[in-house]
């Protein structure tokens, strides 16, 4: 099974420890497309349909990493260096390629070119259909929220608001925010002494692990896949401050919880 890791810029820190850890499943020769410019945002339309009244930072957030791209890519260009996760990819019998975004031709053709069967979002936003329809098997992604109930942006901090245990869940992407068929789920285990921020980077550890034993599992196998249906939860949108202060307290309350015979 040839199998992708698809990621939004050259040398992403989240794309090179999926790598390993997909290695210490024994899964080698994995390959990987990585965009040289991240990904424009797309219309108006879709930036409020998935961002709401967050869209503007959002799109704010996109033009600053555009101007630290350029910065690196012309600091990368004068070394004439090989990003760290291209010189691992190929370490471990990979091909990588560089795109100029994930959503062009250019990146499906990469795709179609490496023959992938299986898809890994390594640090990625939205990817249009036209990209998804490419692997013969489909797209994973690790999402950092209970499906369906969580769907959308900051949803460890809205579990925890709304005293739900956080959740990653593991689930094929399709062209909706996160509404593809349910793989995997594991919870985030609190901690005496955590804050959201802690929780929310010990997620992101373990969303690695666990994305790392799905790929394993379908490559020996196939996976379970359980369709999620829309009315059967919710998208959240960026957490305004004063609701994550509430969700501070809450996870306190929730820890004491769980610790208390």
């Amino acid at each position: 099974m040839n199998v992708a890791l698809l990621c939004g810029y050259l040398n992403s820190t989240y794309a090179r420890k999926l790598l390993g850890a997909l290695n210490a499943e024994e899964l080698s020769e994995i390959n990987v497309v990585a965009a040289a410019g991240g990904v424009a945002p797309r219309t108006l339309q879709a930036l409020w349909k998935t961002h709401g009244l967050a869209a503007p930072r959002v799109v704010m957030g996109w033009l600053g990493k555009q101007l630290g791209s350029v910065t690196t890519r012309s600091r990368a260009a004068a070394t004439s260096s090989s990003s760290t996760l291209e010189l691992e990819t190929t370490a471990q019998g990979g091909k990588f390629i560089a795109v100029k975004e994930i959503n062009g031709e250019e990146c499906c053709n990469a795709l179609r070119q490496l023959q992938v069967d299986l898809m890994i979002l390594a640090g990625t936003p939205i990817v249009r259909a036209s990209v998804l329809s490419v692997p013969r098997i489909g797209t994973l992604n690790a999402h950092q929220g209970a499906l369906p109930r969580f769907r959308g942006m900051n949803v460890i901090e809205w579990a925890i608001f709304e005293g739900a245990p956080p959740t990653i869940t593991v689930h094929f992407v399709d062209p909706g925010v996160d509404t593809g068929d349910i793989v995997a789920e594991e919870r985030i285990p609190l901690h005496p002494g955590d804050t959201l921020d802690a929780v929310r980077e010990r997620a992101s550890a373990q969303q690695i692990g666990l994305l790392a034993r799905t790929v394993s599992a379908a490559v020996r196998g196939s996976l379970p896949r359980r369709t999620q249906r829309a009315e059967e939860g919710l998208q959240y949108f960026s957490m305004h401050p004063t609701l994550r202060g509430i969700a501070e307290g809450r996870l306190q309350r929730q820890i004491q919880k769980s610790v208390d015979p």
